[in-house]
């Protein structure tokens, strides 16, 4: 048997989160093809991986201040550029800013010689603005630099291309590949038990994920407190900074006794299958798993017209993305509703609850759609992609 090709992917972690989901799921496939390595900055394995899968750690924190992580790169990258070569790595490809950073200095400064794709997982512009006026700066100036180092660059989505080429001038190529999903393993979990039993006659909502600033729960907040029905009950998923912020709210609307906290849960799914719509309410996402997810789960879906993602996702042929302002928006397997906007999100989530047709509807469509980003389908392109084979090979993206 010949001997396998090996493939690096460099991560800060395998924390829970979108872009580590991704890395992990890919790695069962990449593991039949390649002699697969993952280099991550703290070593920190919240996914199963396959075992076969060689680590290593570079045992940094994934918390240091931007000048502190600038300083590190090059040694860092020296280590990793060394690593290479002892492992014969032909394939290096880097998720997130930090990785795609040492790359870049792999093959200008340590002469790597191997294919190099920089995974691309937000848009930049959106995400820039919720950011320090240094981080701005450091990111705006580095990743042009970084990304025209790429043999290739991987969006998760359109608008997070057109962001790339137009705002950030990267010149490389751009191939758009969107997140996989893995539709049994979703379905199968979907089934486990939860102990907490249904008032009959409520209508549960839910939405799952980090209560950080960008994800903007206290919107949902806003617009749960601001909703006509008052039968309905809000499941929260999830943990983070302003969780207090989020209670404050409750507590000044009365409403606290209609939402159910269930924490970090390693398996969300369970809740989701509980649930009769689906609701994210982010100012920005990268590429919103969570959204496919709950279609993968037939949930009806109402997300906000954000960069990016959710557009694509349930109106892949309908608008141009940030592009909704004021009123809501029925779309294909799907409601958008503009950014920022607690009243017309609260009008899209009783227009849920009332209109019966419409949720029969999404239900019937959403697993349809969700369909189209099947893990086995999807992990092949980035198979292709990584490797300069098949569809990618001698071909300008």
């Amino acid at each position: 048997m010949p001997q396998k090709e090996a493939l690096l992917i460099t991560i800060n972690s395998l924390r829970s989160g979108g872009a580590e989901r991704v890395v992990s799921q890919l790695l069962w496939f990449l593991s039949k093809e390649f002699e697969v390595h993952l280099a991550l900055y703290s070593p920190i394995i919240e996914f199963n991986i396959p075992e076969e899968v060689k680590i290593f750690d570079m045992n940094q924190s994934e918390e240091e201040g931007a000048a502190k992580m600038l300083f590190k790169l090059p040694a860092m990258a020296k280590k990793l550029a060394a690593y290479c070569k002892t492992n014969n790595i032909r394939y290096s490809i880097a998720f997130l800013n930090r990785p795609c950073y040492l790359n870049t200095l792999m093959r200008k400064w340590y002469g790597y010689k191997g294919r190099i794709v920089m995974c691309e997982r937000t848009h930049q512009t959106a995400m820039l603005s919720t950011k320090s006026w240094l981080t701005r700066f450091m990111t705006r100036l580095l990743i042009p630099i970084a990304y025209n180092t790429a043999d290739l660059v991987l969006a998760n989505a359109e608008a997070m291309k057109q962001d790339l080429i137009k705002t950030m001038h990267v010149r490389k190529p751009i191939a758009v590949i969107y997140n996989p999903i893995n539709i049994p393993i979703i379905e199968q979990k979907a089934k486990e038990p939860v102990n907490f039993t249904k008032e009959p006659g409520v209508f549960y909502f839910i939405a799952v994920g980090n209560f950080r600033k960008e994800k903007n729960f206290p919107l949902l907040i806003e617009a749960f407190n601001g909703m006509k029905n008052k039968t309905c009950t809000l499941i929260l998923v999830g943990n983070g900074p302003d969780m207090g912020r989020i209670e404050a709210l409750l507590a000044g609307a009365g409403t606290t006794q209609r939402v159910i906290f269930t924490g970090m849960q390693r398996n969300p799914y369970k809740w989701m299958g509980l649930a009769d719509a689906f609701v994210l309410p982010s100012d920005v996402e990268g590429f919103p798993n969570v959204l496919l997810e709950a279609l993968a789960l037939g949930l009806p879906a109402i997300a906000t017209d954000c960069y990016c993602g959710p557009r694509e996702m349930i109106a892949p042929q309908n608008g141009e993305t940030g592009s909704l302002k004021g009123h809501y928006q029925e779309v294909e397997y799907g409601i958008l509703t503009p950014v920022g906007s607690p009243e017309t999100l609260a009008v899209a989530m009783d227009r849920m609850v009332s209109d019966i047709k419409l949720r029969e509807r999404l239900i019937e469509r959403s697993r349809n759609r969700a369909i189209a980003f099947a893990l086995p389908e999807v992990a092949l392109l980035y198979e292709e992609a990584f490797s300069g084979r098949g569809s990618f090979q001698n071909k300008e993206c």
